[in-house]
């Protein structure tokens, strides 16, 4: 595998082309143990939302059977510095505020192992999550919208008992406190001559 030197802009992506989530990012650090991408707040981004337009939870009863286009964005309120260490069933990912950049907390983001090609790296969100604050209290996120996802379709009912087992995995490896939760990563701060990140 090729490695990206700090620096290099990328695209982290979730979906397939076209229909996808696109975040350009740049490199922080990239080997064999892990990637590290920096995402700031006010970076453009393509983004999916509903086909009339709405946000893709504007209809509950429609989450994810609605039609869906890509659109362009911008990411706003917190900068991000994303992590996925291959092998594992989440990326890490720790907030910080936008403006003042004091870290916010970890979210940790289900989802599919990561496919690389020459400028980027794309999986597929796979609907739970959860929340770290800095004191260390860990809440599950979007729980029911997995049961909505089985209800609607998108997941059989054996796919989300295996989806939930992969985040008590995240779990446990909070708990754990090994990488990337004993790295320092709470005081990152990016390389001022660093421009924002573009859209090819």
């Amino acid at each position: 595998m090729t490695f990206w030197i700090p620096g290099t802009e990328i695209l982290w992506c979730y979906g397939d082309p076209g229909s996808d989530w696109v975040t350009p990012m740049r490199v922080v650090r990239d080997d064999p143990e892990a990637l590290v991408a920096w995402l700031p707040m006010g970076t453009p981004v393509r983004k999916l939302v509903r086909g009339d337009g709405q946000e893709l939870r504007a209809v509950m009863a429609e989450r994810f059977t609605a039609p869906r286009r890509q659109v362009l964005g911008t990411w706003t309120g917190s900068s991000v510095l994303r992590i996925y260490r291959p092998g594992e069933g989440w990326s890490s990912w720790a907030f910080f505020d936008g403006v003042s950049g004091q870290f916010e907390g970890w979210y940790l983001n289900v989802e599919e192992p990561h496919r690389r090609g020459p400028r980027e790296t794309r999986s597929r969100d796979q609907v739970v999550d959860l929340w770290v604050e800095p004191t260390g209290e860990i809440v599950r996120k979007d729980v029911d919208e997995l049961e909505l996802a089985v209800a609607q379709g998108r997941y059989t009912q054996q796919q989300a008992d295996e989806l939930m087992i992969t985040l008590a995995a995240a779990e446990r490896a909070v708990l754990a406190g090994g990488s990337p939760f004993d790295q320092g990563w709470e005081a990152f701060a990016p390389d001022p001559s660093w421009p924002t990140p573009t859209l090819p």
